[in-house]
Parts: structure tokens; sequence; C-alpha cells
């Protein structure tokens, strides 16, 4: 997701107008403001998930990117037989975007894991404020 966010800065216009006033015309504010949302929300969260830390703020902005490039995927290329059909490039244009999404729900619904930061911290902060209160 970190280079899909710095492809949309490199070409701000070039996304707003491709995608955005095309497919998403009925967003409100300027356009290209939804375009910087997008591409700093694949930034940041995913810098935010590969530390664990706000992982399921980061994963909620990750999962409505993802859910906007599958709707852009349907609205552009359609099903394309799927699941049946043996399509061009030998994969769906919407099949990426619905993977991220899957995974992104399912590490949504599970939670950082031990080894995240979040946890560390969460684990040194307790302790700590167990000891002063003793």
């Amino acid at each position: 997701m970190f280079h899909h966010g710095l492809e949309k800065l490199s070409d701000i216009d070039g996304f707003t107008s491709f995608i955005i006033d095309n497919y998403f015309n009925f967003l409100p504010f300027e356009h290209a403001y939804w375009t910087y949302l997008a591409a700093y929300t694949q930034i940041i969260g995913s810098v935010c998930l590969i530390l664990g830390i706000f992982t399921r703020l980061s994963l909620t902005g990750l999962c409505s990117t993802m859910l906007f490039a599958m709707i852009f995927h349907l609205k552009d290329t359609g099903l394309q037989g799927a699941p049946l059909s043996i399509v061009e490039a030998h994969n769906y244009e919407f099949e990426a975007s619905f993977l991220y999404l899957l995974i992104y729900i399912i590490l949504l619904v599970i939670g950082t894991g031990q080894y995240s930061l979040s946890e560390f911290l969460r684990n040194r902060l307790s302790i700590s404020i167990f000891r002063f209160t003793v």
C-alpha cells in the first residue's frame, strides 16, 4: 500500500481526473482532496501497520481505500465473468483490491499480535503503573 500511496502523490492531477472525477464524481469537496486523503491513508496506514501502532485505526482507513478500489475496478471492468472465466492477464481487475480488503478485515477483527509495538507498550505501561501504585 505504501507504494500505491506514493504513486498517487506523484500524479495528484492524473489520479484525480482519471479515477475520482470519472468514477466518484458524487464525492463532496475538491476532488484532489480525496486523492491526498487516499494517498496519505495508504502511506501512513502502512507504516503504522508495520510498526503495530494505531493498528485498528490504520486498518479502518486502509479498508476504506480498498473498498473504493474495488468499486472502481467493478465499475471499470465489471466482474469479468468471475469466477469461471479466464481473463487476458490471468487475474481479475478487482482481485488484488478484494484480497487486500479481506486481509485488512481479518486483521481488523483479530487486532494486534503479541509482538506488536502497541502490545509491548501496553505491557510496559501496565507494569510501570502497577509498580507506582504498590
